[in-house]
C-alpha cells in the first residue's frame, strides 16, 4: 500500500478515535459503568475496596501492556509499538503484523491514547480502554464487545502474573479511595469485583500468593474464574 495512503487512513483513524476520548468526562465512565454494556456485571457499587485491594489493582494495571487486544481474529504475531505524541499530548500506538509491515484493519491497528498505563491506569483505562471495549476502534469495527473483552482479560492476565512474580508492599502505590472522582472509584469497583471476587473458590491475596506463583495449574484455575465471570 502506498505510504501517503497509510498516512491518510492513520490520520483519519486518530481524528475519529481523539473525539470519542474527547467527548467523554468523569461523568462518561460513570455512565459507562453504571448504564451502559457493564451494567451486565452486579458488582457493589458502594463497596469500598481495602487499602491491598486498591494498591494491587493500580499495580496490576499498570503492568496490563496491552498486546493481545491487537492480535484479534487470528493475528497472532502482530507487535505494537508506544510511542509520546507531544503533538497531542498522549501517545500513539503502531502495530505491525510478522512481514513487518503496518497493520491498518479496523480491529487490530493501533489508536491514540491520552493517558499511559504505565504511568496513569486508571485514567487510561477510563478514558483510552473503556471508550475501546464499549464502542470498538472504528465505526466499522466487526469485533463485538464480547470479543474485544475475551482478549483484554488476556492482557489482564500479564498483569496479574507481574504482580504474583514482581510485585511486594514497595512496589505498590497507596490508593486515596475517598478523593477520587466517581467515575475512577467505579473502576476500583468493578476491577475488585473480577480480581478478589469474594465467591471465587480460588482467591487472590497475600496468604495465597505463593500458592498461585508456584503451582501454574492453581492459578489457571484462578484465572479461569475472571474468564468465567466475565464472558457469559
Amino acid at each position: 500500500m502506498n505510504y501517503k495512503i497509510i498516512l491518510i487512513l492513520l490520520a483519519m483513524f486518530l481524528f475519529v478515535n481523539c473525539t470519542i476520548a474527547l467527548s467523554m468526562d468523569d461523568s462518561h465512565i460513570k455512565y459507562l459503568m453504571d448504564k451502559g454494556i457493564y451494567s451486565k456485571y452486579k458488582f457493589d457499587k458502594h463497596y469500598i475496596p481495602t487499602d491491598y485491594e486498591l494498591s494491587v489493582i493500580n499495580y496490576i494495571l499498570r503492568n496490563t501492556y496491552e498486546n493481545n487486544i491487537h492480535k484479534m481474529r487470528g493475528e497472532n504475531e502482530n507487535v505494537v509499538y508506544i510511542q509520546k505524541n507531544k503533538e497531542n499530548n498522549g501517545y500513539s500506538e503502531a502495530v505491525y503484523n510478522k512481514n513487518g509491515d503496518l497493520v491498518t484493519n479496523s480491529y487490530n491497528q493501533g489508536s491514540f491514547n491520552y493517558f499511559f498505563y504505565e504511568t496513569e491506569p486508571i485514567k487510561h483505562f477510563g478514558y483510552d480502554m473503556l471508550p475501546w471495549l464499549v464502542y470498538g476502534n472504528t465505526s466499522d469495527d466487526p469485533t463485538t464487545f464480547e470479543e474485544r473483552l475475551y482478549y483484554y482479560i488476556w492482557d489482564l492476565n500479564i498483569g496479574i502474573q507481574t504482580y504474583i512474580f514482581e510485585g511486594d508492599r514497595d512496589s505498590v502505590d497507596k490508593i486515596n479511595f475517598k478523593d477520587l472522582p466517581t467515575g475512577e472509584k467505579r473502576i476500583y469497583q468493578f476491577f475488585a469485583y473480577i480480581i478478589f471476587n469474594k465467591e471465587y473458590n480460588i482467591n487472590l491475596n497475600e496468604n495465597n500468593k505463593e500458592k498461585l506463583k508456584k503451582e501454574s495449574k492453581y492459578y489457571f484455575k484462578y484465572f479461569e474464574q475472571i474468564q468465567q465471570l466475565l464472558i457469559k
